[in-house]
């Protein structure tokens, strides 16, 4: 028997994403006329701050899995699948309107143009060795660098090769994260050397001391190396962070129960 809790006919199993059809009905009765009033008066720059605190909550579970329960992760995934929700329903009362159709339809888009070893129609001659993942990270650094060099912008039509691989990163964006962005869009463009080049210039001005263009410097290449990793300095700063707070904390009560005994 078919119907809206068994859409396949086949006894009590959903097929796999049912679940996050369901997320969407749910949005939209918390956003229809009848539904909830908080909701009605939420916009996009209302709730950019739940966005940024439930990604950082996602982050704390990420770093330090130890400290949180088995289902930690997916309980905070499910709030930031709120916050993507919630902006998708946004955007039906913009004008053009969008949903959470465009926003699925933009992601499969991505990953069909991004990973033609897999979606492409020729996907077995894409790669030499699919089993090769430094293979598969060159060419969606190639992926990426078509897309850009399809979207000529204002600076490079003036003439300014690099100028554009700072543009659209984030403001808020930690200085590491927006350092390695920089740092793979110049790798993908063949031009690691002149964004290194330009670096040394900005750090020979004359206020150099006042900023610590030595350090400054030491941190670019320490991002540098990361990214040819295919790693990320950021989190991995920030879960070492998160770990010794956990292990430090440990010790402090430890040494508490230690002395309690003594006593």
């Amino acid at each position: 028997m078919t119907g809206p809790n068994n859409p396949s006919g086949s006894g009590d199993e959903h097929p796999r994403g049912w679940e996050l059809l369901r997320a969407v009905e749910v949005m939209e009765a918390l956003a229809a006329p009848d539904g909830d009033a908080w909701t009605h008066t939420q916009t996009h720059s209302t709730l950019a701050r739940y966005l940024l605190e439930e990604t950082h909550e996602v982050l704390d579970v990420i770093d330090d899995p130890a400290g949180h329960g088995p289902q930690a992760l997916a309980d905070e995934l499910g709030d930031l699948l709120f916050q993507i929700l919630f902006h998708a329903q946004l955007g039906t009362r913009e004008n053009p309107a969008w949903d959470i159709d465009d926003v699925a339809r933009a992601f499969i888009a991505k990953m069909e143009r991004r990973n033609p070893h897999v979606f492409a129609d020729d996907a077995d001659q894409a790669l030499r060795d699919r089993d090769d993942v430094d293979e598969i990270i060159a060419q969606w650094h190639a992926v990426k660098a078509a897309e850009r060099a399809s979207e000529q912008d204002e600076a490079r039509t003036v003439g300014l090769p690099g100028s554009d691989w700072f543009a659209h990163i984030p403001a808020r964006l930690p200085a590491l994260q927006t350092a390695l962005k920089a740092v793979h869009r110049a790798r993908s463009d063949g031009r690691l050397q002149q964004l290194r080049d330009a670096a040394h210039r900005a750090a020979n001005e004359d206020d150099a001391e006042d900023w610590a263009a030595d350090q400054a410097l030491g941190l670019l290449e320490l991002v540098i190396a990361a990214e040819s990793r295919d790693r990320d300095p950021e989190t991995a700063l920030r879960t070492l962070l998160c770990r010794t707070e956990r292990i430090l904390a440990q010790g402090n009560s430890l040494a508490g129960s230690d002395r309690a005994h003594s006593e």
